[in-house]
């Protein structure tokens, strides 16, 4: 069976391969999403957590509906970072901010599918699950001899 540190090595690798999707589609120009990325270990459950609104980069968004709640943090602030690390004068973010607002935005297909698809899953499993049989081999043979 697995144990916690071959899950983290695990989750780690796709971490990893989902900043590394974010950054090759320009979707990281604060650098905060992926701060947000983490791999929490909470006794023999490990989980890869990713903020909720990441299903946006790859989905996109509509425009904002009537009695919208507001994010945490507000969008405004998150538009306000973004243009700071673009290099975009400030006072665009609410210009932005509207125009989200009234046609919302196009997602990037494969954004998260793709490092966290089945095929890239496998890829990063298969060493982790030889590392387990091999371990379960050594076990094995100690107990014989």
């Amino acid at each position: 069976m697995m144990n916690n540190d071959q899950l983290i090595q695990f989750l780690e690798l796709l971490k990893t391969d989902v900043i590394n999707s974010m950054q090759a589609n320009g979707k990281d120009a604060t650098g905060q999403t992926a701060k947000q990325l983490t791999v929490v270990e909470d006794g023999a459950n490990v989980q890869l957590q990713l903020p909720g609104y990441m299903q946006l980069l790859e989905t996109g968004r509509g425009p904002t509906g009537l009695n919208a709640v507001a994010g945490d943090p507000p969008m405004i602030q998150r538009i306000q970072q973004w243009c700071q690390a673009k290099g975009i004068p400030g006072k665009a973010a609410w210009a932005i901010k509207k125009s989200i607002d009234k046609k919302g935005f196009k997602g990037i297909p494969g954004l998260l599918t793709e490092p966290l698809g089945e095929d890239n899953i496998n890829m990063r499993l298969n060493p982790v699950m030889d590392s387990i049989a091999d371990d379960i081999v050594e076990e094995l043979i100690k107990s014989i001899g």
